[in-house]
């Protein structure tokens, strides 16, 4: 996160800061669910993302619950000149889901930092904050683990890198039904 990002987020209110974090983990959530549906035939990983996904939603809906029960309403405003936390890769190839790790893994890093920034300065918040950070964190460490396997996989077989993901990974060694 450069400084001008996190020169601007200090200057936002709860409410804008609240906007900005569940605008950004609605597109988390939506961004894993797309990884998820992408692996549909591999339950191991799609099991992944799809937990991912869940995660971000529940910080959302915890982030709710905050702008509710401190503004009365749900209604969030997002604030204008800040990119969202999290973003979005078209994936198709082994390859675009690589870059896609990538970004989400410096997605997970910039929510990380915003949160652990966000509960240093509205400390009666401390708690969700920070504990909304750690997640994130775990989230950037279970992507990486993801991102080094997939980087395995292509010096093994470079040829894979081009590859539509369900060619590669929807074999049958991916399902535990099948492994039975």
């Amino acid at each position: 996160m450069n400084n001008d990002f996190k020169d601007k987020l200090g200057e936002l209110s709860l409410k804008e800061i609240l906007g900005y974090s569940i605008h950004s983990e609605d597109v988390a959530s939506t961004n894993y669910w797309t990884l998820a549906k992408i692996f549909d035939p591999n339950d191991l990983v799609k099991a992944k993302f799809e937990a991912l996904a869940n995660d971000e939603k529940l910080h959302k809906e915890a982030m709710m619950h905050l702008h509710k029960s401190t503004f009365g309403d749900e209604n969030y405003v997002i604030p204008e000149g800040l990119p969202p936390m999290e973003s979005v890769v078209d994936v198709h190839t082994v390859e675009s889901f690589m870059e896609a790790i990538q970004i989400a893994m410096q997605n997970e890093q910039n929510a990380f930092e915003t949160y652990v920034m966000i509960s240093k300065l509205h400390k009666e918040h401390r708690k969700l904050f920070k504990y909304l950070a750690m997640t994130e964190k775990g989230h950037y460490e279970t992507i990486k683990q993801d991102l080094e396997f997939f980087e395995d996989e292509v010096k093994e077989d470079p040829g894979i890198k081009t590859m539509s993901l369900s060619q590669v990974y929807a074999r049958p060694s991916f399902r535990p039904s099948d492994v039975r």
